[in-house]
């Protein structure tokens, strides 16, 4: 027919779309309701639920475009649809949605991944306190200038907590410890 064609939907493999994000070149966007996107989710992706979408609202990021996942592929269609209409350009959809990306091996971050243990913050204390204990024994058995040590310890802590930037706690975010 002569119908006004959208602009066609691109459909994003699982592994093409991540080398996208790995790259930085794309922004993602979760489409499904918000208990949906903490129960699982790709990493990285901002939720922007259909159920109130507003494709002015999609993230703006310096010229990187736009890919809408939901959980089937679906709604992230329709979302797609909605942002051509009011002339806003998403460069496609994860095609199959996380069910497809999932199928295909590569990782989500799930609800169970707000990690029970210790935050970073309790993790940097813990630590902390523990190397002051040790610097300690091995003073009192040793030598003093093992002090130091716990006198350095101390000093970090200090400056972490007049600055708000701890050395130990990116240690700790990067093995996973949950952000406090």
């Amino acid at each position: 027919g002569m119908e006004m064609n959208m602009t066609e939907l691109r459909n994003f493999e699982p592994h093409e779309l991540q080398a996208e994000l790995e790259a930085g070149r794309c922004v993602l966007v979760d489409v499904r309701e918000a208990a949906e996107h903490a129960a699982e989710r790709i990493p990285g992706a901002i939720l922007c639920s259909l159920s109130d979408f507003d494709p002015a609202r999609l993230p703006q990021s310096e010229g990187r475009p736009v890919i809408l996942h939901c959980g089937s592929g679906a709604r992230s269609e329709r979302a797609f649809n909605a942002c051509c209409e009011a002339g806003v350009q998403p460069a496609g959809h994860l095609k199959g949605g996380i069910q497809a990306w999932k199928r295909a091996g590569l990782s989500t971050a799930t609800a169970g991944d707000s990690k029970p243990g210790m935050t970073v913050q309790q993790a940097v204390m813990a630590m902390a306190s523990a190397f002051v204990l040790v610097f300690l024994g091995l003073a009192a058995v040793f030598s003093p200038w093992w002090m130091l040590g716990a006198a350095a310890v101390s000093t970090m802590l200090l400056q972490a907590a007049f600055t708000g930037f701890c050395p130990a706690s990116r240690v700790f975010l990067a093995l996973g410890f949950r952000p406090a």
